[in-house]
């Protein structure tokens, strides 16, 4: 699993049959620091996350393992939005802290 941050929706006018109707959402993968690395991907999106949601994202064959992934052409989903990541008894992001770090 790895972490990213929502930044943008994809709108396609068509799609195969089986990504027909699901929310695809662009996500800038994050380091262990939560720090942004500039790679960014396309994934179907199974729990409603919105731009500027820190995610937790399932990749590859794993990513089609969820009720609402399962069988769709897809190598990429959101399976979570984070609420707080911590090391130790620091906290290095916190969703409800305004920015989040």
């Amino acid at each position: 699993m790895k972490l990213g941050i929502v930044i943008g929706n994809v709108v396609a006018t068509r799609k195969t049959g089986n990504t027909e109707g699901r929310k695809i959402l662009v996500v800038r993968y994050l380091n262990e620091q939560l720090a942004e690395t500039g790679l960014t991907h396309a994934c179907i999106d199974t729990v409603d996350a919105g731009v500027g949601d820190v995610v937790l994202l399932c990749a590859s064959s794993s990513a089609r393992l969820t009720a609402t992934t399962k069988g769709v052409a897809t190598d990429s989903a959101i399976v979570g939005v984070v609420d707080e990541v911590a090391s130790g008894t620091t906290y290095i992001y916190r969703k409800s802290t305004p920015g989040g770090r």
